[in-house]
């Protein structure tokens, strides 16, 4: 009974000492966008929590059938309410700022960048995976 106890007490000593879950390394967001675009991002995080990555927003416009694929540069992230929001900049001339924000772990996109201080929100639905 003895030994019972002593076991039973190591198993749970054991379990409270371990994390509940281990730092996500990776985060992924796919998405498809109300008008018909595509948004894509990988990030990493840091061993101090900072995310950083890369994005591409791409499609085709309807109205000629031009192919059209804009990279951007992620520099931060947060997570606040369920939601997963990466903020960075265009990556070619100009930079203008872009902001995604997903729900975790699918639901909800929204995709909005900012170009001469015009403020453009794309709505969707996406898919967060975090490893």
């Amino acid at each position: 009974m003895v030994r019972f106890l002593v076991l039973s007490l190591t198993v749970l000593l054991t379990a409270l000492a371990a994390p509940a879950f281990a730092q996500a390394a990776s985060i992924n967001v796919n998405g498809k966008l109300a008008n018909g675009a595509y948004v894509q991002a990988v990030c990493s995080v840091g061993a101090d929590g900072t995310i950083s990555g890369t994005g591409v927003l791409f499609g085709t416009n309807p109205s000629n059938g031009y192919k059209y694929s804009y990279a951007f540069v992620i520099k931060s992230g947060s997570t606040a309410s369920g939601k997963l929001v990466l903020s960075g900049n265009f990556a070619f001339a100009g930079g203008y700022p872009v902001t995604l924000s997903a729900s975790i772990p699918n639901g909800p996109l929204t995709f909005t960048y900012i170009v001469n201080g015009s403020s453009y929100t794309t709505n969707g639905v996406g898919i967060v995976s975090v490893k």
